[in-house]
């Protein structure tokens, strides 16, 4: 049971954990119908971009040989060329988060989910340790992240985390709507 990195060999555990993960945590951001459809292998395509292209790297978590929870962390996405990252969310539309922000340099939590009934097991902070203490030994001065301003469950995560709010907001396109997500960051 713990962390580990991630390989390409883990990409349709991570992109299950998203789906089933979404489902939960954005119901109150994302239509209902928008959820129920969303694929198990959506994130997919995504993952194995990252890993060719070392886009950025992952981490997973297991219980009993199951991955119940995935991180993935890297450089931020300022100075990534946006054609070839793409787009965050592979079920949004609209706004594309690489080419309407002007990131600043520092490491960067993109994404952080673990499987609904693993809520409250630590697991959410061991990956988001992995993943901190990872890009501090890269040589970042600083890690930040975007969570949905609403979500207070994340928020809170965060904030007991010890990242910090920046009062910087982006509007992003999800299923159609607008969902503000803040900025949060942690010096290194």
């Amino acid at each position: 049971m713990g962390v580990r990195r991630a390989g390409i060999e883990d990409v349709k555990s991570m992109s299950y954990i998203h789906s089933q993960t979404w489902k939960k945590a954005y119901v109150d951001f994302i239509s209902e119908e928008y959820l129920n459809n969303l694929s198990d292998d959506g994130w997919i395509p995504l993952f194995l971009r990252a890993f060719r292209e070392k886009l950025h790297e992952a981490a997973v978590f297991e219980v009993d040989g199951n991955i119940t929870g995935t991180v993935t962390f890297g450089q931020g996405r300022k100075g990534i060329d946006s054609e070839r990252y793409s787009d965050n969310y592979p079920y949004s539309t609209g706004v594309n988060p690489v080419d309407s922000l002007n990131y600043k340099s520092g490491g960067e939590i993109i994404s952080l989910y673990v499987l609904p009934q693993y809520w409250s097991t630590k697991q959410g902070y061991m990956l988001t340790k992995f993943a901190v203490d990872a890009l501090g030994r890269q040589g970042y001065g600083s890690c930040y992240i975007w969570v949905i301003r609403d979500n207070e469950r994340a928020v809170n995560f965060y904030k007991r985390f010890g990242f910090k709010r920046t009062g910087e907001l982006m509007t992003v396109m999800l299923a159609g709507l607008p969902v503000v997500e803040e900025k949060y960051k942690i010096m290194l």
